[in-house]
């Protein structure tokens, strides 16, 4: 130590009894010190037993086999964005005219939707590819057309979509 301390004196500065413990089996010895009165103090060997840790086992998680829901595919599923009476009174003139039992169609008032798993679909969309025309899709088709507030009034796309559905249903 800077001061001219070395170890002899490190006893006048600590009075509590110093153990060193031993690696390998947990063996406690007190460290060579001295009573404050500068005599060496007679060395004890004891054991002191360290509590071993209690590790509490995380019991075995059982495994729950998810079955994945069977999905039902819909025979023919109808997309489309309408909210007005009118529109959704021709949707169902459409429907009826092409003769579906109503357990074999499902109507979506959102939209075209991906997760949904068809036959065939009728989508009414005011943009694609192609209009009245059967596209393939996955394991199976749509027919594209055009939304209901365009049909409503126009007889031309009411023929077009007519005849689009006698051949794709």
């Amino acid at each position: 130590m800077s001061d001219g301390m070395d170890k002899e004196h490190l006893h006048l500065l600590i009075d509590e009894e110093i153990y060193i413990v031993g690696e390998d089996k947990g063996e406690a010895q007190p460290a060579a010190a001295a009573e404050p009165s500068g005599e060496p103090k007679e060395e004890v060997t004891e054991t002191v037993e360290t509590p071993a840790e209690h590790v509490e086992e995380t019991p075995p998680i059982p495994q729950v086999k998810v079955e994945k829901p069977i999905e039902q595919v819909i025979p023919f599923a109808v997309f489309h964005e309408s909210s007005n009476e009118a529109e959704m009174e021709l949707l169902q003139k459409i429907i009826d005219a092409c003769k579906l039992n109503p357990a074999d169609y499902q109507v979506f008032a959102n939209g075209f939707n991906k997760e949904v798993k068809f036959k065939k679909a009728l989508v009414f969309v005011p943009q694609a590819k192609a209009f009245y025309e059967p596209i393939p899709y996955q394991d199976s088709q749509f027919l594209c057309a055009k939304p209901l507030d365009q049909i409503a009034g126009n007889q031309q796309e009411k023929a077009k979509l007519w005849k689009a559905l006698q051949a794709f249903v």
